[in-house]
């Protein structure tokens, strides 16, 4: 089981799938977060929804680990 992520631990531009998504495959870019909401992006035709913060994952790709370490380089 995935562990639930909190608000703090969430990185603005990063891949995230979402608990009750219909395909794996399927991935989406955080947006913003506003209290318990996450505003996400769709990677191919940029549509834009909300869900719960507790319906995110992070993706553990090499890929997106490491683009959350450099986003967080830039805000510090």
């Amino acid at each position: 089981m995935e562990k639930i992520l909190s608000a703090e631990e969430l990185v603005i531009g990063c891949n995230y799938h979402t608990t009750w998504q219909s395909d794996s495959r399927m991935r989406f870019v955080l947006i913003s977060v506003s209290g318990t909401k996450a505003k996400l992006s769709t990677r191919r035709t940029q549509r834009t929804f909300e869900t719960n913060v507790s319906d995110l994952i992070f993706i553990k790709s090499d890929y997106n680990k490491n683009k959350a370490k450099r986003i967080k380089n830039i805000e510090l």
